[in-house]
């Protein structure tokens, strides 16, 4: 991935494995339809999604590092041959692709790499006059007038600052508006002067050094998204009662509303923990139906009518008035769950105490998992949520 641009068939294959892993298991021939989008998967954890690395998308950072390496023209073999073959007397890479196919695959990210960088001009041998940002605008775009008239459109800085005569650059007669936009150009360079040292390329985050990490994180979507996307993976629970919470939130846990939604056919859709033959909907399920409503009553939470997630968690946060708010969500919205689901395939009556009971058990189980600095708060309000039963 760091030196080639992966086939889009290799990177379906792998994708098909890593859903596989992900969704099925050890079950390599299952049929068991992904529970949610890829996308939605590969999202990173602070835009609402479960931090999967996309693979297409981090090809790109790592195989931007090549450019990197040649703009700043590296002590390295392959970099000093590509300057010495294609760029030999002022020239620079351009819309025109030359070299081998790696290298031709490499000058596609060309533009992205200008979107990251910005570059302080000292010999000006690899910073394009016209497309760079090596003045406060792009010359093309502070002038695009004149740049209609430019001979060579990937002439170097050094070229440019060191002719005797600008207007050898450019196709005459000039217009009046591409003459005033040359003398405007001309005065801004007055003042620029080469040296000896070779460019230095920095990054929009502020550092000479290369991140592909940071590139990657730039080339991701970034949508506005509930806090509660963020604080399920601060809390100590299990993984797989994180990933639970997060389809949860995602409206794509399997309910019967859900699988109505998918077109499974079954004798009812209503709720099987209250009989109001209502839709088993996430938020009747585990906010409004009465057995939800009576596990919720343990931890001294009244639900408030019309209340949906994910914004109930903020709800419950600022109710309970602890650190733990949310292993307390999750482990209680899971004990519904198995209630439920022992009813339906145990055929075992779904009791407010039975739910209790597995509350505590899971509660429990996650002092193992609780960092040792919060150990003692979690032993404290343990014990005081116990008492109070």
């Amino acid at each position: 991935m760091c030196s080639l641009e992966l086939p889009k068939s290799v990177i379906k294959q792998i994708d098909k494995f890593r859903k596989n892993c992900l969704w099925q298991g050890a079950e390599i021939n299952a049929r068991k339809p992904p529970k949610a989008a890829w996308k939605m998967v590969c999202a990173s954890k602070e835009d609402g999604g479960l931090g999967v690395i996309n693979i297409r998308k981090q090809n790109e950072p790592l195989l931007l590092k090549n450019l990197h390496k040649f703009f700043n023209r590296m002590d390295t073999p392959w970099v000093s041959l590509v300057w010495e073959k294609h760029y030999r007397n002022g020239r620079l890479p351009n819309h025109i692709k030359k070299g081998s196919f790696w290298w031709r695959d490499i000058l596609k990210l060309l533009p992205k790499f200008k979107n990251f960088t910005r570059v302080n001009v000292e010999d000006g041998q690899s910073c394009p006059f016209w497309t760079d940002n090596w003045a406060p605008n792009a010359p093309a775009d502070a002038a695009p007038e004149l740049y209609s008239f430019a001979k060579n459109k990937s002439i170097s800085v050094h070229t440019a600052l060191i002719a005797e005569n600008y207007s050898d650059f450019f196709h005459l007669p000039l217009s009046q508006e591409a003459l005033t936009q040359m003398q405007d150009l001309v005065h801004g360079m007055e003042h620029m002067t080469l040296t000896e040292d070779r460019d230095k390329w920095s990054y929009i985050w502020g550092s000479t050094s290369f991140s592909s990490s940071r590139i990657y994180r730039e080339l991701m979507d970034h949508p506005v998204v509930n806090q509660a996307y963020k604080w399920i993976w601060k809390c100590p629970c299990q993984p797989k009662h994180k990933v639970f919470f997060w389809l949860l939130l995602k409206d794509r846990w399997s309910t019967r509303n859900i699988l109505r939604r998918r077109n499974m056919t079954l004798e009812s859709y209503s709720c099987v923990l209250c009989n109001t033959n209502v839709e088993e909907t996430l938020e009747h399920l585990f906010l409004h139906c009465d057995f939800a409503r009576q596990c919720w009553s343990i931890l001294g939470i009244v639900i408030p009518p019309n209340s949906n997630f994910p914004n109930i968690v903020s709800t419950i946060k600022v109710r309970l008035q602890s650190e733990f708010f949310m292993v307390a969500i999750i482990l209680m919205i899971w004990s519904v769950w198995k209630a439920r689901n022992d009813l339906i395939f145990k055929n075992i009556r779904p009791q407010v105490q039975n739910c209790k009971a597995n509350f505590f058990i899971e509660l429990k189980l996650v002092l193992f998992r609780v960092k040792p600095s919060l150990l003692t708060s979690f032993e404290l309000w343990l014990h005081n949520l116990t008492a109070s039963q």
